[in-house]
């Protein structure tokens, strides 16, 4: 009877762990910084669409300011900042784990002629045609 009950216990705690998943609109958009961020990004490149059509526009778009707020207000620069924050709190809610990489890893063996990929070394007989065609020119 014990078996019967422990599938459900198991089931509950995983939909209890799915209900506390973190979002991702809780950090690009909840916010009230992430909120006038966005906005201002919008803003800014309204008044950079029309600094196609007004001149006085174009005299502050194309000044040295403008370019720093270029960098500011690029949308995917807000994406990886405001995505942090996101990102932490998913690598805590997941199961992974950082671990320290083996040796072979960090330092893999060399192949034959002392390049790290045994597939692009002529000398090596893992590249496959590449190692035989110094070897038959007719090929």
């Amino acid at each position: 009877m014990d078996s019967a009950i422990e599938p459900q216990d198991e089931l509950r705690e995983r939909e209890a762990h799915e209900r506390h998943r973190p979002h991702a609109y809780d950090w690009l958009w909840r916010p009230w910084y992430a909120k006038l961020w966005w906005v201002a990004i919008a803003i800014y490149w309204a008044g950079k669409l029309g600094s196609l059509y007004l001149s006085i526009l174009d005299q502050f778009y194309t000044g040295v300011l403008a370019g720093f707020l270029n960098i500011a207000f690029f949308p995917p620069l807000a994406l990886m900042v405001l995505g942090m924050g996101y990102a932490r709190a998913w690598f805590a809610w997941s199961d992974w784990e950082f671990v320290e990489p083996t040796h072979e890893q960090m330092f893999p063996k060399r192949s034959v002629g002392g390049l790290r990929d045994p597939h692009s070394d002529p000398l090596d007989p893992r590249s496959g045609m590449l190692h035989w065609r110094h070897f038959h020119p007719d090929r």
